[in-house]
């Protein structure tokens, strides 16, 4: 068991593929976390204004951000079932 972690630590610390790899969904995950934050301020903003025409551009740039999320959560997901994959 510990010969198994410890061969895994080895090989990830000489793989420089899989420093990046782990970096970029590292990564991805923080902007993640940012896109969500801006996703709930917006819905703030959407409930506080009674302007329909800024409800709108609000509506707008909220959908943005969601489909921006998904495909993120997607990436994040497929990189995810290739790491598992491969060890």
């Amino acid at each position: 068991m510990k010969k198994e972690k410890l061969l895994h630590k080895l090989q990830f610390f000489f793989d420089p593929a899989k420093k990046r790899k782990k970096r970029h969904r590292e990564e991805l995950k923080k902007i993640l976390k940012n896109l969500k934050k801006k996703e709930q301020k917006i819905m703030d903003q959407i409930e506080l204004t009674d302007d329909e025409c800024l409800k709108k551009l609000y509506q707008t740039e909220l959908e943005i951000i969601r489909l921006q999320r998904k495909k993120g959560i997607d990436v994040l997901q497929q990189l995810k079932e290739n790491k598992d994959s491969v060890d």
